[in-house]
């Protein structure tokens, strides 16, 4: 009896060790990805970002946002077009909230400014992070594990779980990334948003390079809804004119 439950035993060792070897390591999945992206150090380095949020429903695109960024100060520009044509550009700071709107080239006064700020810092939140999400997994707040390999579209993927600690502006918010193991790139998303109870799957298109060596996907589709993000315009700046962030 004692042989058998000896032999067992070793059989369950050899059984374990061979899982904990195949069981991917978190921070080697992470160094996958910043690998993928050019390298946190690129990131780092990287100041100044433009893109344009551009969602697209059945082939047809709906008006961008437009979005200039001073990752270092957390001055912003943003700019929209209303339904009516109506041209909106908020400069304001990421960190402080505090700025200016203007409408059609006019000043708007303080209460509706801060609205527009509001509004525009909600945009900032939601539209960088469709663009840069493989860059902020290891973010403060942000949760991580690692679930179960699947294989997407043929490509063997670690499973990155995203959630978060009361960070953002809807901390009930899931995701899930799917990492082309051989790659590091990021290939398919899932997220479960706290307002809603089915999931949206998005298929990420290729990296490609932004400037600077950073590289990053610029449109991701849900063939479910014939739905894509699409960044028509998304660049690393090496640096941007000095009357961005001060004047419409």
């Amino acid at each position: 009896m004692k042989k058998i439950n000896l032999l067992y035993a070793f059989i369950f060792a050899v059984v374990f060790s061979a899982c904990a070897q195949n069981k991917p390591d978190k921070e080697a999945v992470f160094a996958n990805v910043w690998k993928a992206v050019g390298g946190k150090s690129t990131f780092e380095k990287s100041r100044y970002f433009e893109f344009t949020f551009t969602p697209i429903r059945d082939g047809k695109e709906s008006m961008g946002r437009h979005h200039i960024w001073d990752r270092y100060t957390g001055d912003y520009r943003f700019e929209s077009t209303s339904a009516d044509g109506a041209k909106m550009v908020v400069l304001f700071n990421t960190k402080t909230k505090v700025g200016k709107a203007y409408q059609d080239g006019k000043q708007l006064p303080d209460s509706t400014a801060n609205k527009q700020i509001t509004k525009a810092y909600a945009a900032y939140i939601n539209d960088s992070y469709w663009l840069m999400s493989p860059l902020k997994l290891q973010d403060e707040g942000v949760n991580t594990q690692l679930e179960d390999t699947q294989e997407i579209n043929g490509q063997k993927c670690d499973v990155i779980h995203l959630n978060f600690d009361k960070v953002g502006l809807t901390p009930g918010d899931q995701y899930w990334l799917y990492v082309n193991d051989a790659t590091g790139e990021v290939i398919q998303w899932k997220f479960l948003l706290q307002n809603q109870k089915k999931p949206a799957i998005f298929e990420w298109e290729p990296y490609q390079d932004l400037g600077n060596g950073l590289k990053l996907s610029v449109k991701k589709t849900n063939t479910e809804s014939n739905t894509s993000i699409y960044f028509p315009i998304a660049k690393v700046l090496q640096k941007v004119d000095k009357d961005t962030f001060t004047k419409p």
